[in-house]
């Protein structure tokens, strides 16, 4: 039950016309140059891994750009959680009454299925359109794309018939 990038491309063609915004060719650019800001500085839409995973998602204020949505994404592709757990300090750990917690391992090692640089995204530069444009696209998308997701709203699928 998995679906093409070419019917998800379809999905979400249909979902800029129901949003009443005329369609725009997505670029296909990598993880990497998003990340060395080669390409990226723009409001739009982007969909990570389409051949195999449905990450899909938008950066639609107005000062935040698809460089910026990306920062988290990299260090989560990375599994770098150093970056997403920024200082590690000692905290109180409200459960054990006044005693404190220090944070685990930061930095094992992992090792990648994929080239977390060279993964593919589609990326829709929507500087043209209103944030309330890029969101209502986006909402669309995601409620019709859900299914198809993971493995948990997979199940949910094949429950519901």
């Amino acid at each position: 039950n998995t679906m093409t990038q070419e019917q998800g491309i379809e999905i979400i063609k249909a979902a800029f016309e129901q949003a009443g915004c005329d369609w725009v060719i997505p670029d296909t650019v990598t993880e990497g140059e998003i990340n060395r800001k080669e390409t990226g500085n723009f409001r739009g839409l982007y969909w990570i891994y389409p051949e195999t995973n449905l990450y899909f998602g938008k950066a639609d204020s107005l000062t935040a750009t698809l460089i910026q949505r990306h920062k988290t994404h990299r260090a989560k592709l990375d599994v770098d959680l150093a970056e997403l757990y920024s200082t590690p300090c000692e905290k109180k750990e409200p459960k054990t009454g006044n005693g404190t917690v220090v944070p685990g391992v930061l930095d094992f090692p992992v090792k990648h299925k994929v080239d977390i640089d060279t993964l593919p995204v589609l990326v829709w530069n929507l500087d043209h359109l209103t944030p309330q444009e890029i969101s209502s696209i986006e909402k669309i998308v995601i409620a019709t794309l859900e299914p198809y997701a993971n493995s948990e709203t997979h199940k949910k699928r094949l429950k519901n018939g």
